[in-house]
């Protein structure tokens, strides 16, 4: 199939080669960063009360500095490590971050609302040896620690790199009064402490020599992604794939950028690829002033950074750009200096856009993208923005529409979208059969239906297989069923995804009980203890069969017309 959609590209994007893309390792580009924007802002957190800290290029790479040295001088990590990073958006995020890769180790990025029971999964399966926490949530390590391979547990605050005296008054008021912190009974170090240690380890020492012999080619992180056969996978992604994917991304919107150093409202969480890869990485790319917000969640939460700071960069999802617009505060006025705002995670609605860009003046570009490719795959072009169309491919990857024997389809024709890119993960770990059956001959086959028109615009039309997509995060049926089958009484589950009007989906399950024993309220403390809050089903229904296969497989297209009808 001929590139049809080149003829949207400038000409750097057309032009754009892989190989000739400089800084292909994080530490490279970190040096490179502070080198050209050293007294620039670089990351500021900011509290839904308004206070906030921020960091420079320079705080930023000094810190990343002390922190690989204490991982590798204090920890004793060597280079191909893992070490596990769980927290929300805040400064300590980037310092970690920043300083595993320096440190020559392997992130892995979790999310900070997971269960015990998730994250004891996630750390045994990439098999981490250090965990970077946020305190809020340092009570599950209690539960897990025991049960892992971690050795080391290191404890950062939201309220870290804030002044003294408004660290010490904001952890009282967390610690105390709104009781949000819990106790710890695990040993751990504070991130304060372990940079002090590393302040003093770094002396000396050639701190670009830990990751001097990392190659592009070697893995980064490892990015878990939830999968149709249960528990999540890790993507193994490297260097050079996240580095060239934002650099993909910079080549569709660098028309809209003036110079450099945009000013980027951080809203969707770093811990996701679509955040670490499109706006974390490619903000310190270019010079940007990344303005981290722990939770979105109520949106309210954002209304101080958009009266404290000049947002001209922002990107969300649909179920967040709804939220907002039925805000009190939200003003027309806070978006005069914009000159972006993208969407992805979640098919973005078309009133949702139009209504936006009615009530703003500003533009929902809509991309589409996986964790597997390290991010985004398609992108509508700023100058030629369709709604109901999630854009055209990056520069540098190609896009396939095919039928189920990998043949092309006709343009205009349904297919599986498939797709190869110099971004593509290696495969996951651990799991070489998934890897076998989603990469094939350098393709990605994505199991998203899509049709491409004659100008290669894209447009998605069905769901990747079984998964619900809940406010832009893939949930697999299969986990939320693997739980709700362990509870006593329960014959048979079936997990489907039922439209939902903020969320878009919501898990919804189907059980077959033996006697009345099982209760919604015992399918919902036993999805509780096991499950992250968005994996909850919202609707428990008791019925006397679910449909399934000879060998056993829920029919859950059937399960979803039972329902629908």
């Amino acid at each position: 199939m001929p590139n049809v959609w080149d003829k949207y590209y400038t000409e750097a994007a057309r032009s754009f080669d892989p190989i000739t893309v400089e800084n292909q390792t994080l530490p490279q580009m970190m040096r490179q960063a502070v080198q050209e924007y050293a007294d620039r802002p670089a990351l500021t957190t900011i509290l839904p009360t308004g206070a906030d800290a921020t960091v420079t290029y320079g705080d930023l790479d000094e810190h990343s500095d002390h922190f690989a040295a204490y991982l590798r001088e204090e920890l004793g990590m060597a280079q191909g490590d893992t070490v596990a990073l769980m927290t929300p958006n805040c400064i300590g995020f980037g310092v970690a971050s920043m300083g595993i890769a320096k440190a020559g180790c392997i992130s892995t990025n979790v999310n900070p609302l997971y269960t015990a029971h998730e994250l004891e999964h996630q750390l045994t399966d990439s098999g981490a040896k250090t965990l970077v926490i946020i305190d809020l949530f340092g009570d599950k390590v209690d539960q897990v620690i025991a049960n892992t391979g971690v050795k080391h547990v290191i404890v950062l605050s939201l309220v870290d790199f804030f002044p003294v005296i408004k660290k010490t008054l904001l952890g009282f008021v967390l610690k105390r009064v709104r009781k949000v912190v819990p106790d710890m009974a695990t040993p751990h170090t504070k991130m304060s402490a372990a940079l002090n240690t590393g302040r003093r380890a770094a002396q000396g020492r050639d701190i670009a020599a830990y990751s001097a012999t990392v190659q592009p080619s070697d893995t980064a992180l490892f990015q878990y992604t939830s999968g149709t056969t249960g528990r999540s996978k890790g993507a193994e992604l490297s260097h050079e794939g996240i580095i060239l994917n934002a650099h993909q991304a910079y080549l569709m919107t660098e028309g809209q950028m003036e110079g450099s150093g945009e000013t980027t409202l951080i809203a969707l969480p770093l811990y996701h690829i679509t955040a670490f890869a499109l706006i974390f990485v490619a903000g310190l790319q270019t010079g940007g002033h990344g303005v981290l917000v722990p939770s979105p969640r109520p949106p309210s939460n954002l209304k101080t950074a958009f009266e404290k700071y000049n947002i001209t960069w922002f990107t969300g999802i649909n179920t967040l750009f709804a939220a907002m617009m039925v805000e009190p505060w939200f003003d027309k006025k806070m978006f005069e200096n914009f000159r972006f705002c993208g969407s992805g995670g979640a098919a973005q609605q078309a009133g949702v856009a139009t209504k936006w860009q009615d009530m703003t003046g500003i533009s929902i570009n809509q991309g589409y993208g996986m964790t597997e490719i390290s991010g985004v795959l398609t992108l509508n072009p700023p100058a030629d923005n369709r709604f109901g169309k999630v854009g055209i491919p990056v520069p540098g990857a190609e896009i396939r529409i095919v039928d189920d024997n990998g043949n092309d389809v006709p343009l205009g024709q349904p297919g599986e979208v498939i797709a190869r890119s110099p971004t593509l993960m290696k495969g996951y770990i651990n799991r070489a059969e998934a890897t076998a059956e989603t990469i094939r001959d350098g393709w990605l086959y994505s199991g998203d239906i899509g049709v491409m028109d004659e100008d290669g615009f894209l447009e998605i039309v069905d769901r990747k297989k079984d998964m619900i997509l809940v406010s832009g995060f893939n949930v697999s049926p299969n986990e939320i069923e693997d739980v709700i089958s362990t509870i006593p009484g329960v014959v048979q589950v079936g997990v489907i995804g039922i439209p939902d009007e903020k969320s878009a989906e919501v898990p919804a399950a189907f059980i077959v009980r033996a006697d009345d024993s099982v209760t919604e309220e015992a399918v919902l403390a036993a999805c509780r203890e096991d499950l992250t809050n968005y994996k909850i089903p919202k609707l428990i229904k008791f019925v006397e069969e679910v449909p399934v296969t000879l060998s056993g497989k829920v029919l859950r297209r059937q399960l979803r017309e039972d329902y629908l009808s």
